[in-house]
């Protein structure tokens, strides 16, 4: 291995390691015991090709993991690990290596996570300390190797000491952009002078700045040379955050970033988990008839009833969604008036009736139940419908199509499919009916809007108010705080909302939103309070929300606010870590870097509806809600207002 490494790139060594991954699949079926080691393994694989930058030296470490698990498939060959032998059974043998293997690939992970969050300035002057890490890393992963050969009675000899020659070589090569910037550090003294000296630090920030992104640039790494001179900005002052990473062991601050990163390691591997069930899901639904995947019984039905295949245009499912509701709240009244067991309104599981153009029953003659040997009888039923959500039907009308279709065409090109459905069902709250998540996804979101509009504005209001008690050694990292642009950011995305409609004095409406908001806050909070309110980069987001990221937004970004404004309470009485508020900015920004992506997102979702509609037939209205449009203002800062129209040929 390490003889071809001098050849390789990093798309190389994903490569190898997305090779492990598909064989670790195969065995993992035919041996599931090795899934503690195999999904770590794919978490952390997973999390580094979904990343935009790779570093070659992550690369290295990944590649030595994935030799390590190369090993693992000599399982193949095995027929029954539980056999006993001389030395114990090979099961035995290897749960002990699996779990030491686990372990060492969530110290890998760590590592991975805290090197891409670190500053290029901390990365080039702790190199040394990052290389021993990484080295450290690879020589567990190669005794790894050997503990799995011995486990596995493998005969061959590894030359380890070789192998770890090699990466010792590669880890410690400079790159391009780190030679160069050695070359500034050494007409500064060296190395130990420059961290002695904030000055020298100061005019090497700027120029790692300046050369952000533009290594190869020769014309901006000369004009970085001459700038250095310059009065300091704000922007490139030496903070808190950035002396303490210099100063601090390295240790300390893996320990630190452990809990953050567990807990997307943990999401990751939940998330391939829930993949591998989904794929178990849909081998047997292959077995099923096309309306049998749909979990909802209600949308079940409407489902078998319209024939409908895979996936069905969107304003024909929003428009036979309402006629089915309509009917069956309309047969409800009618049994209450007219019926004389009126009285047992919970037990609605009621026979067909004769057909009606909304609710038709297809006969056995028609061939729909000849396909199947065995039909459930509830199938033939109608699922039962609450009186109680009667209110719900208003919000189902032509004004809320939008809204609703919305909810459901989550990539919205026009079509609603099975897997949509069952995606937007899955995600109702506990003790919701599916009226309920209609009349939310309809109108309650407009509600959850106004008020959390309110109470970040309030927050905000009682930061500046706190401002006025804070000790004297507080106040100008508070005011740096109050002063950033993360928080005029803030205003400008809160202001942009809405107002509401006729849904303002909806009672039934308040009180259902009132019950998701509670709910959702406790998840968050919860979330939040594993990695201590701080949020390292705008992919961390989607840990804290699954689906599109308007859907948890509003309420991530008020806890996160709030809990800065307990810390601005807190300086009244204690003297604060100046990077605690850097951190807060830290986190609100990457908050604010996300909502510019999924603006950008649906900013090219738009465009290209716009120009899809444009060849469409006259007379045909295409929908677009709660679409983000970003502006810039005078400062070139991004803003982000929600509209709400209709885009038409």
């Amino acid at each position: 291995m390490a003889a071809d490494l001098s050849k390789k790139n990093m798309g190389d060594f994903l490569g190898e390691a997305k090779r492990v991954m598909e064989a670790l699949d195969v065995l993992q079926q035919v041996h599931p015991f090795v899934g503690v080691a195999i999904l770590a393994f794919k978490a952390i694989v997973n999390l580094e090709l979904t990343r935009r930058e790779n570093d070659r030296r992550v690369g290295l470490m990944l590649y030595q993991a994935s030799d390590m698990m190369n090993m693992l498939l000599q399982l193949n060959d095995t027929r029954d690990p539980a056999i006993v032998g001389t030395h114990g059974s090979i099961r035995g043998r290897l749960d002990r290596v699996l779990d030491g293997i686990k372990q060492d690939i969530e110290d890998c992970g760590n590592a991975i996570d805290k090197y891409y969050k670190s500053k290029f300035m901390v990365k080039f002057f702790r190199s040394s300390h990052w290389a021993s890490e990484f080295l450290k890393i690879c020589s567990s992963f190669s005794q790894r190797t050997q503990d799995l050969q011995l486990a596995l009675n493998i005969r061959t000899t590894l030359r380890v000491d070789i192998v770890m020659d090699e990466l010792d070589k590669f880890i410690r090569t400079q790159s391009d952009r780190e030679a160069k910037f050695e070359k500034e550090v050494q007409m500064r003294g060296g190395r130990e002078k420059c961290l002695e000296s904030e000055d020298k630090l100061v005019e090497l920030l700027k120029i790692a700045k300046q050369r952000e992104g533009r290594p190869q640039n020769k014309a901006h790494a000369d004009a970085a040379t001459k700038d250095v001179n310059k009065p300091t900005s704000k922007t490139d002052r030496l903070d808190a955050s950035l002396l303490y990473e210099l100063r601090a062991p390295l240790r300390n601050l893996l320990d630190e970033n452990r809990a953050l990163f567990m807990f997307k390691l943990d999401t990751q591997t939940s998330d391939i988990k829930d993949v591998i069930k989904d794929s178990e899901t849909r081998i047997m639904w292959a077995f099923n008839s096309r309306f049998r995947q749909v979990k909802d019984l209600d949308l079940r039905y409407i489902w078998k009833e319209m024939k409908w295949t895979t996936s069905v245009k969107t304003p024909y499912f929003i428009a036979e969604l309402h006629d089915y509701y309509v009917n069956r709240f309309s047969r409800l009244r009618h049994d209450a008036l007219f019926s004389e067991a009126a009285s047992d309104a919970s037990s609605l599981a009621l026979r067909v009736p004769s057909p009606t153009p909304t609710v038709s029953v297809v006969s056995d003659s028609e061939g729909e139940d000849r396909e199947l040997p065995a039909v459930d009888s509830a199938y033939h039923e109608l699922p039962i419908v609450d009186p109680a959500d009667s209110w719900c039907l208003k919000y189902l009308s032509v004004f809320y199509v939008p809204s609703l279709s919305e909810g459901f065409d989550g990539d919205a090109n026009g079509l609603v499919s099975v897997r949509e459905v069952n995606t937007f069902t899955s995600a109702i709250p506990l003790g919701w009916t599916l009226p309920k998540a209609l009349a939310y996804w309809a109108a309650g979101w407009r509600v959850d809007s106004q008020y959390y509009h309110a109470r970040i504005e309030q927050v905000l209001n009682s930061m500046v108010y706190a401002q006025e008690d804070v000790l004297p050694e507080n106040r100008r990292c508070i005011a740096t705080y109050l002063d950033s642009y993360v928080i005029d950011g803030i205003k400008r995305l809160v202001r942009s909302l809405a107002e509401l409609g006729p849904e303002d004095s909806d009672l039934d409406l308040a009180q259902l939103t009132a019950q998701r908001r509670n709910a959702q806050e406790e998840t968050l909070a919860d979330k939040l309070n594993i990695v201590k309110y701080e949020i390292d980069s705008k992919d961390s987001i989607k840990l804290f929300g699954s689906g599109r990221m308007e859907n948890f937004l509003l309420p991530l970004l008020y806890l996160v606010i709030k809990r800065h404004l307990q810390i601005m309470k807190l300086a009244s009485t204690v003297t604060l870590v100046e990077r605690e508020l850097e951190s807060a900015t830290q986190t609100l920004g990457n908050i604010l870097d996300g909502v510019s992506l999924r603006v950008g997102q649906l900013a090219g979702a738009f465009l290209r509806f716009a120009m899809i509609s444009y060849l469409l037939p006259p007379l045909q209205s295409h929908f677009v809600s709660r679409v983000m449009i970003q502006k810039r203002d005078s400062r070139g800062m991004p803003m982000a207002c929600t509209t709400f129209g209709t885009v038409q040929s």
